[in-house]
C-alpha cells in the first residue's frame, strides 16, 4: 500500500491566510477533507453513494499534522494521499501536501467506517477493503 493517489489540489488564496502572511491551519484541514472525500470516491465511496446508497463513509477521529513550510498566497498545493493500514472498522491514512516535488505538510488521519444512519461504527465490507487495496497498489 504504498501508491499515492493525486487527490486535490488548489491554489492559496488571499482569504486562505492569515494576519502572519502564511496559510492558515484552518485551510489545511479543509484540503485534507477535500481528498478525504476524493480518496472516498477513489475507492467507491461516491457522494452519491454515501447519501443514497451504502450510506456509509469514512470520518476522521484522530489527526496528526506536520507543518514542514509555510505556504503563500499564489503556491499550488498538490495534495497526495496514502493508506497507510487497513483495520476491521477502521484505516489509517496520510494526506501529503505538494509544492512541487517539496513536501510542506502531511496529516495521517485515522478513520473509521460510519453507518450514517446508526452513526456508529461498522466493520468495513470486503468490496470496498479490496477497492481499497487495489487503489493502492
Amino acid at each position: 500500500m504504498k501508491t499515492l493517489l493525486n487527490t486535490h489540489s488548489f491554489n492559496v488564496r488571499p482569504s486562505d491566510c492569515d494576519p502572519l502572511g502564511h496559510m492558515n491551519v484552518a485551510r489545511y484541514l479543509d484540503g485534507c477533507s477535500d481528498a478525504g472525500f476524493n480518496l472516498q470516491s477513489a475507492w467507491t465511496l461516491t457522494p452519491q453513494d454515501i447519501r443514497d446508497g451504502r450510506k456509509l463513509a469514512f470520518v476522521v477521529v484522530n489527526a496528526n499534522s506536520n507543518f514542514i513550510r509555510e505556504l503563500h498566497i499564489g503556491e499550488t498545493v498538490n495534495i497526495r494521499s496514502e493508506l497507510l493500514k487497513i483495520g476491521r472498522k477502521s484505516c489509517q491514512v496520510c494526506h501529503h501536501f505538494m509544492k512541487g516535488e517539496t513536501e510542506v505538510f502531511n496529516s495521517t488521519f485515522t478513520l473509521v467506517l460510519m453507518n450514517l444512519q446508526s452513526r456508529s461504527a461498522e466493520p468495513i465490507p470486503d468490496d470496498l477493503r479490496a477497492a481499497m487495496q487495489k487503489a493502492h497498489a
